[in-house]
């Protein structure tokens, strides 16, 4: 019965169709011996031989029918080879000659006409003819054959690989087509070494035609040729055969990695030759990487379109080492754009360490009964590859949305169809990734970079869900960090890797931990560059480094695959991937101070910090491989430009113009030009269907042109993103230039050249700072420089900060450019913040006022002659908030009516005129002092004050901010007011300095009867000596302004001071304010016996009798010392009866002169009588007078101190001064000034003594001593 089956069988061969027939007739299971085989099992005659007899015939007449349409192979030879025809080649082709074969087809023709087609002795003859496969065997002996014919050896290996390359074209030898080409390879070798350089790129153009007919059906004898014959090529050291082997290799196109689906059986579908071709193309580059740029580029490409997929398996790190120990310093940037893409930068190979504990711990909490989870395990355990991060994210997507779509071809299909989108492994923790995602924790990205702390707290903030799902969710979170961070490293678990470096003795680990631990970004970068290029160092050092392997096989019992875990290290390849990460930190931090660099507007000393950045960004392209003439070319002219005086904005526009060029020609030059046309021509052959996602358009279809515009963007824009600082750099150059731009469109030639002397980053220095560079005297002052070194003595000084003559001196600028104003206010709310934070009180809020103190300040004191405003910021709002807070309403509206009374005098109102207000309101409520006001009465006297203003017209800021911005110009401003111009002239003080303005939080004197101000000379103004002795003046229940301007009565400091002053008080600063007044002396101590100061004047305020309350406003040099020679009365002629009082002797010794009140007077005096002295009267000490000071050649006031800024002036300019004498009225007003019972008006003698403040009648004459 199995005779009959397989005869059948046999005529069912006999009958098929041509195509399928030849099959047969080309099978490695030959015809002709399954014929004998039949004749040796039947032996019976006659017998079963016609079925057999027939199949027999047809496969002899169409072998030979074939083979005759074949070329005859030794005509063909001898044409190809341009050969003679010689009785040894006729012997060699005679067996595969067509007329051997048309004999032999003449033989079966009678063979046939012979016997009946059922008869044993056909099959026995048939099977005695010459078969499809001995012609095979003729053709594969024929290379060797014409090889031993060859008349030398160079003539014999060109017969031979002319054959073979014959074979590789005829089809029906596709049984030897592998191991023709391996013998191919053999021989190419010898030719490529031996062979005329012409010769040799024929034989490499016919090798390549026939290689990419192969390329799907043997891809691994294919590349292992390409491999060996690009050897041999590249060891002729010849350019152009060298390039023309790489034009062939790129043609031959590339094994790309087609990842499909997984079977039931947990394999991933992969083209296994994919990582086989990249292990080619590596090879080849080693051999001259220089020479490789094209093919470099083309596997970049390759990788880039359609992805890359390499195992853990696959001990890709070994490759990476054996590269990155070839010549790659002349392709450096190419080498990383390569190596950035590899998935194979991590150290553990499989699952090991805590991404083993973690995978094992999620699996274990369902008892490995959730098969999803169980098979995303497993794959990480022995399938692990770069594959695995799409199937843990579609993970988590199917935990977020239980929709199981993007896990279709991640699973095996018998895992998937029991992918269950309801019950106990999906419910719970979707739940727990719904409350993520009311959080802002809605994808993968969010959840890989929140880490596991957060996201600990942010769940365990949740109700009703359940901790095994908390910890599940958790589990995969941090299972996911772990497998980006090992496939794509970045700068997420930093510390980790570098702990594992450490581990290994990798060198300069703990600088490393030192510098990512650096607070400030600028400074990190820098270092963060500096450890990148010893990085660098390591990774093009010539020499090989040991490479540490501990690796270990073992085979899966659960799914029957092999797999490998352990570890590998080796140091060019440790740097590497180390470099990787740290330029993804490099990346954010440059990002970081592109972002924060103010260039709202551009000055010359915001170019002096580009300069700096811009250096950085350099150093980050070099150490990148990209090095640029032009770059650095524009650096030179830039430093070089802040060396020149008067380079101006139009220059400064060219240069910057040159550093965008010179960014743009370097993305031609490193990847425009070097991938541009190699991406043309790949993308004109690429399947689409084989395209990463990355460029797989999710609109609607595109042409081809469109296409090919977007994945060159897309692909470019990727390159250039990866490369540190680049991306960073184009777009910080493009918004300088925009701004540039702008401000040579908005500012004429004068205003921009103004513009450039402008330094913003000097607009403004704070008082606490830390730093250990004081500003210069020129730009904070005198009075800014002292309290800078007050505070950094440990003195106790209101935080605040100092607006530099840097303002004042391009005031106009900042005014009129509205970029640069509001970089001004930007700055002043920032100040103001730093102050809101080492205060606890905030500017603006009526429940917590902080208010200001905004004062002058130039290089050289000016006591007196410029605008202070104090208690800036306020408001009706904030008063009555201040008095809510404070319970003390009298306090409140006093401030109020002190901010308003500063306020006013900006806006030109005279002292006078509130001092009428005042007096007013006393009278009024019948009041002769106001600190005997109510709060109630207070706060009706501020409110008058406030009419009186806008009555006149005039606006008042209400917005506390605007207030400060108010006050700060009306203070600049009155650097040009008449009485500071005055005093400058007679002084003999230049115009040009300008002047600075510290604004302090506001301390209060006037808090209560038990807080106070006022100024101290730590010397005895009145003799000279060395030892501290404080003097001075104090008042309680004021604010500081009232004491320097000398508005109020003042009480002395010491008791000492008291006696020899001869004070009408009892009250003393160290009698009633001992602790105040001890503190004070120590202070003194500090700063001259200490710190080595001259004696100084020091404002102080103390909010309470405690020393934790006391606080120092300013301190300048002491003006006031002994003069050596002064006059004094002639005691002779004193009368008691001419006694009119007695105030403080401030400078000068006694004199006699006529009383006057004002210019117009000193005029009239001057002309009519030249030769007579003139004492000026006044009621307060205050600088405003500072012309009438002058002219005359005394002064005398009712109120004020020895320390007010009047009488500072008046000794300043060598004037005899009393004040503070009690007994005299002032009315100037009327030109009279009453004592007691005496008027005395314009012209009447008196004599005064500014040492001992005697004031007397008439004339008594001095003497000097």
């Amino acid at each position: 019965p199995f005779i009959a089956c397989i005869e059948h069988g046999f005529e069912r061969i006999a009958g098929l169709p041509q195509p399928d027939f030849f099959r047969f007739i080309t099978s490695f299971y030959q015809l002709k011996k399954i014929a004998q085989s039949w004749l040796s099992s039947v032996r019976s005659d006659p017998g079963p031989y016609g079925a057999i007899n027939r199949l027999m015939i047809r496969y002899f007449e169409e072998t030979y029918a074939y083979w005759l349409d074949v070329d005859d192979p030794g005509k063909w030879f001898l044409k190809e080879a341009e050969a003679s025809a010689s009785p040894v080649l006729d012997a060699l082709f005679e067996p595969m000659s067509h007329g051997f074969l048309r004999r032999q087809a003449e033989v079966l023709r009678q063979l046939q006409r012979s016997f009946p087609i059922d008869a044993r002795a056909l099959l026995e003859n048939l099977v005695d003819l010459t078969g499809h496969n001995q012609i095979v065997d003729r053709y594969r002996q024929m290379p060797m054959a014409l090889w031993k014919s060859g008349a030398n050896i160079t003539q014999s290996n060109q017969w031979k690989v002319i054959f073979l390359f014959h074979i590789m074209h005829i089809q029906g030898l596709a049984l030897i087509h592998e191991e023709t080409l391996r013998e191919i390879n053999r021989t190419l070798t010898w030719l490529i070494g031996n062979e005329s350089y012409r010769n040799i790129m024929r034989l490499i153009q016919k090798t390549f035609s026939i290689l990419g007919t192969r390329t799907q059906i043997h891809p691994q004898t294919v590349l292992n040729c390409v491999l060996n014959m690009g050897k041999g090529v590249y060891k002729t050291d010849q350019n152009d055969l060298v390039n023309f082997f790489i034009e062939s290799v790129i043609e031959l196109g590339f094994q790309l990695p087609m990842i499909g689906g997984v079977d039931n059986n947990w394999q991933i579908h992969v083209n296994p030759a994919h990582i086989l071709n990249i292990r080619t193309w590596l090879e080849l580059i080693e051999l001259h990487p220089k020479r490789s740029i094209r093919l470099l580029s083309s596997i970049i490409i390759y990788l880039a379109l359609g992805g890359v997929f390499i195992k853990d398996t696959d001990l890709f790190p070994r490759d990476i080492t054996q590269f990155l120990n070839s010549d790659i310093s002349g392709v450096y940037n190419l080498t990383k754009q390569l190596m950035r893409m590899f998935p194979a930068f991590f150290n553990e190979i499989g699952a090991e360490g805590h991404l083993r504990d973690i995978s094992t711990h999620l699996d274990e909490m369902t008892r490995r009964k959730d098969e999803l989870i169980h098979f995303l395990r497993k794959q990480s355990h022995v399938e692990s590859s770069n594959r695995i991060i799409d199937l843990i994210e579609a993970v988590i997507a199917f935990w977020y949305t239980k929709n199981p779509f993007h896990l279709k071809d991640l699973v095996p299909p018998a895992i998937f169809e029991q992918i269950q989108t309801t019950g106990p492994y999906i419910d719970g923790v979707h739940r727990v990734m719904c409350h993520l995602s009311e959080r802002g924790i809605s994808d993968c990205e969010t959840l890989r970079r929140t880490d596991d702390a957060a996201l600990s707290r942010m769940l365990s903030q949740a109700v009703g869900l359940d901790p095994s799902d908390v910890l599940r969710v958790r589990y995969l979170a941090d299972f996911y960090r772990l497998l980006r961070n090992k496939y794509y490293p970045d700068m997420v678990a930093i510390h980790h890797y570098i702990d594992t470096l450490a581990g290994v003795g990798f060198p300069d680990v703990l600088r490393l931990k030192d510098i990512l631990g650096e607070p400030d970004t600028c400074r990190k970068a820098g270092k963060l560059l500096a450890f990148l290029a010893d990085l660098k160092a390591i990774i093009l050092s010539k020499r090989k480094f040991e490479v540490r392997e501990d690796i270990y096989k073992k085979r899966h019992v659960t799914v029957d695959i092999p797999s490998m875990y352990g570890r590998y290290h080796e140091m060019k390849f440790d740097a590497l991937g180390l470099t990787f990460r740290l330029e993804s930190i490099v990346n954010v931090l440059l990002e970081d101070l592109v972002e924060r660099f103010d260039l709202s507007l551009i000055t010359k000393a915001t170019v002096n910090q580009l300069y700096d950045l811009l250096k950085l960004f350099e150093k980050a392209l070099a150490l990148d491989g990209i090095h640029s003439v032009e770059l650095e070319r524009q650096l030179d002219f830039l430093f070089e430009s802040l060396q020149v005086r008067g380079f101006t904005f139009t220059q400064y526009i060219d240069v910057f113009k040159g550093f965008a060029q010179a960014v743009k020609n370097i993305i031609a030059d490193y990847f425009h030009n070097v991938h541009e046309e190699n991406l043309n021509r790949i993308l004109a052959v690429f399947p689409i269907d084989q395209l990463h996602p990355r460029f797989r358009s999710l609109e609607e279809p595109m042409d081809s042109e469109k296409r090919h515009h977007r994945i060159s963007e897309i692909f470019f824009r990727d390159r250039i993103a990866f490369s540190p600082g680049l991306q960073q750099l184009d777009r910080f150059l493009t918004r300088i230039l925009n701004v540039l731009f702008h401000q040579s469109e908005k500012l004429h030639k004068e205003q921009l050249r103004m513009l450039l002397l402008y330094d913003p980053y000097k607009a403004m220095a704070t008082i606490d700072s830390e730093s250990r560079i004081i500003p210069g005297i020129i730009h904070i002052g005198n009075k800014g420089v002292n309290l800078v070194k007050l505070k950094r003595y440990g003195l106790p000084i209101p935080p605040g900060f100092i607006i530099t003559t840097e303002v004042f001196r391009c005031q106009d600028i900042i005014e009129s450019y509205e970029p640069a104003r509001w970089n001004f206010r930007d700055q002043l709310r920032r100040h103001i913040t730093k102050i809101e934070k080492m205060t606890g009180k905030h500017f603006g809020d009526p429940d917590n006022p902080l208010l200001f103190s905004v004062r002058s300040g130039s290089s050289i004191s000016q006591p007196g002659m410029m605008d202070t405003l104090l208690n800036v910021g306020m408001n009706e709002t904030i008063a009555r908030g201040l008095a809510r807070n404070t319970g003390n309403d009298w306090f409140a509206w006093d401030n109020y009516r002190r901010f308003l009374q500063c306020y006013g005098m900006a806006l030109g109102f005279s002292r006078d005129h509130f001092d009428a207000i005042m007096a007013d309101c006393k009278d009024r409520f019948g009041k002769k002092l106001k600190r005997l006001f109510t709060g109630e009465q207070m706060c009706e006297t501020a409110m008058a004050y406030k009419e009186s203003i806008l009555s006149a017209g005039f606006d008042i800021c209400e917005d506390p901010f605007e207030q400060l911005n108010f006050t700060i110009r009306s203070v600049l401003q009155s650097w040009e007011s008449d009485k500071a111009k005055t005093y400058r002239t007679i002084m003999g003080i230049s115009d040009d300095w300008g002047t600075a303005v510290t604004v302090q939080a506001m301390v209060y004197g006037n808090r209560s009867r038990q807080s106070g101000t006022g100024v101290i000379f730590t010397h005895n103004p009145r003799w000279s000596g060395e030892n501290i002795r404080l003097w001075g003046d104090f008042t309680i229940g004021n604010q500081g302004e009232d004491v320097v301007s000398g508005l109020v009565t003042t009480l002395p400091i010491s008791i000492f001071q008291q006696e020899i002053e001869s004070r009408d008080t009892d009250i003393t600063l160290e009698t009633h304010f001992p602790e105040i007044f001890m503190a004070l002396e120590d202070f003194a101590t500090l700063l001259i016996e200490k710190k080595g100061w001259t004696p100084q004047e020091i404002e102080f305020t103390f909010e309470s009798p405690t020393v934790r309350d006391l606080y120092i406003l300013q301190t300048r040099d002491m003006a006031m010392r002994e003069r050596k020679h002064v006059a004094s009365f002639q005691k002779e002629y004193i009368r008691k009866e001419n006694f009119l009082g007695h105030g403080i002797g401030v400078s000068g010794g006694a004199m006699a002169g006529r009383i006057v009140f004002s210019l117009d007077e000193i005029d009239r005096f001057r002309t009519t009588h030249p030769n007579d002295p003139l004492i000026l009267i006044r009621a307060d000490t205050v600088p405003d007078d500072i012309r009438e000071i002058y002219a005359t050649d005394g002064l005398l006031t009712a109120r004020g101190g020895l320390t007010s800024h009047a009488a500072v002036v008046a000794h300043r300019l060598d004037k005899t001064c009393v004040v503070g004498c009690a007994s005299m009225v002032c009315s100037e007003k009327n030109k009279q000034c009453h004592f007691n019972e005496r008027t005395l008006t314009t012209g009447d003698w008196i004599s005064i003594d500014g040492q001992e403040g005697s004031v007397f009648y008439g004339q008594i004459p001095i003497k000097v001593s």
